[in-house]
């Protein structure tokens, strides 16, 4: 602040000239804004506004989101977002492991049920584990395959059950792969694994592959009940999907609190504090 004097007449009066520095920056995953300063703003690493003077005047979910934008200022409409997560990883061992899942288990299945089979049920495994995942625990960055490799995990469970009478030991097959699966739901209670995901994953992946995936008719009656299972899950799927999106989109203004321990058992009080594991409602943008 500088003291100046301004002259009026033969009257001189002082007064505080005060120059302003501090302006809006957006913060956190959340995209908060406050007024502070650009040396603050830089040090919290945010988005600093030099030309604006108001909250009221940034848009701070098109910062923090980036990308393409938005058709609306105060709606995250990057619908692409719900699929992108399934391309990205968190670094060189997380996309090892999924190239080595993609290089055995998955190229089995593409042998056996063909690519755009196992590129449905992929891809619908993905989207319908991020789109679980983001209404859950909207403020956790989410990245990697794992929703989608679990629903190719899925489609080996119903590829044992529709095929059941031409496999030698089908009940083995069966108790190995669910004795697998149960391991790698364990695994997903540990902190920064998103188990949301792999349960929204491996449920779509179920419901398409019972849709999708080829099988063999024994007998008139069998042909008509896997038809029927077949509408059933085609059907329950377009719902599920429906029902995610609608409230994602229209209806995130609560909050399931109990769901924590699905996604990560507190073994101490910080235990799943640093994962950034607290389920709340998204408040404004």
């Amino acid at each position: 602040a500088v003291v100046s004097t301004q002259s009026t007449g033969e009257t001189k009066l002082e007064y505080l000239d005060c120059e302003v520095s501090a302006r809006p920056c957006c913060i956190g995953l959340q995209g908060e804004c406050v007024i502070i300063s650009q040396e603050e703003c830089e040090f919290r690493q945010g988005f600093f506004y030099e030309n604006n003077t108001l909250c009221s005047q940034v848009s701070c979910i098109t910062e923090i989101c980036g990308l393409s934008g938005f058709l609306f200022d105060d709606i995250p409409d990057q619908f692409y977002r719900a699929l992108l997560p399934t391309f990205m990883h968190a670094g060189i061992i997380h996309l090892l492991i999924t190239l080595v899942f993609q290089a055995t288990i998955l190229r089995d299945q593409e042998k056996f049920a063909g690519w755009w089979r196992i590129g449905f049920i992929y891809f619908a495994s993905g989207i319908g584990g991020t789109m679980l995942s983001a209404i859950l625990i909207p403020y956790m960055p989410e990245v990697g395959a794992s929703g989608a490799l679990y629903g190719i995990l899925a489609s080996l469970l119903v590829e044992v059950v529709v095929n059941w009478k031409i496999y030698k030991s089908p009940c083995i097959e069966l108790t190995k792969l669910i004795l697998l699966l149960a391991i790698l739901f364990l695994v997903g209670l540990l902190p920064w694994i998103d188990n949301f995901a792999h349960i929204g994953g491996f449920v779509f992946g179920f419901l398409t592959a019972f849709v999708v995936l080829p099988h063999i008719n024994y007998s008139e009656e069998d042909r008509i009940a896997k038809m029927v299972v077949q509408i059933v899950c085609g059907i329950l799927a377009v719902i599920l999907f429906a029902l995610l999106f609608i409230v994602f989109y229209l209806a995130q203004g609560s909050t399931c609190e109990n769901c924590a321990y699905l996604n990560c058992i507190p073994f101490t009080d910080s235990f799943c504090q640093d994962a950034t594991m607290e389920l709340r409602p998204r408040v404004g943008n």
